[in-house]
């Protein structure tokens, strides 16, 4: 009888074993996964020619990553990443060109870009990136996301490291340029580290 008990205790021994183990694995998989987007200005420059409602050209003046040094004084076609605006040859498209050049006009044409690490361009060779203009003396207008919250473009998730939901439109100047609107990591974090946590002491009780 009391074989048959050491030998309950060992399969839930066994059993327990593995899903502590499990939970380890996933909390580690989980914190090893989560992709940061990077936060500082990466690129700046003038804006020179709108084309439509997605896609502009810039002329960098300064470069803040030494992986886009190649900008420095270059003339670059950019792509507004997450979004897509619709063809000139629609009256939307033309609006959206033109809501475009309105935001240029009020805010200046001065732009910082935070550039795709994970791609940098797009099949066409346009440099894929979120384009942020001064608002006013304490924050920087997201632009990819004003024209999709005032209807002017439809978000669609690309592939890139960008999520546009996950950006708010106003930023301040004073904190990070990218600042996502939910800390969205922590809380993957904050759950993942609770289950093992659960794991462990459920592990000890049972066992």
């Amino acid at each position: 009888m009391s074989g048959s008990i050491n030998i309950l205790r060992l399969l839930r021994r066994s059993r327990l074993r593995r899903i502590y183990l499990m939970g380890i694995a996933y909390l580690i998989f989980t914190i090893t996964s989560i992709q940061l987007v990077y936060s500082s200005p990466e690129v700046c420059g003038y804006i020179d020619e709108v084309v439509d409602g997605d896609t502009l050209w810039m002329s960098i003046d300064k470069v803040y990553i030494d992986r886009y040094m190649d900008f420095m004084d270059e003339a670059v076609k950019v792509r507004l990443a997450d979004i897509d605006a619709p063809e000139l040859s629609t009256p939307e498209g033309l609006a959206s060109r033109d809501e475009l050049l309105r935001l240029i006009n009020e805010y200046g044409n001065y732009a910082c870009l935070n550039v795709d690490d994970e791609y940098v361009y797009d099949v066409y060779g346009r440099v894929i990136e979120i384009l942020y203009l001064s608002y006013n003396a304490t924050h920087l207008l997201n632009v990819n996301q004003y024209l999709v919250e005032n209807g002017y473009a439809l978000y669609i998730d690309y592939q890139n490291e960008f999520g546009l939901d996950s950006f708010n439109i106003y930023i301040s100047k004073n904190s990070e340029l990218v600042q996502p609107s939910l800390p969205d990591i922590y809380i993957i974090m904050f759950i993942a580290i609770i289950v093992a946590i659960y794991l462990v002491k459920r592990r000890k009780i049972l066992l």
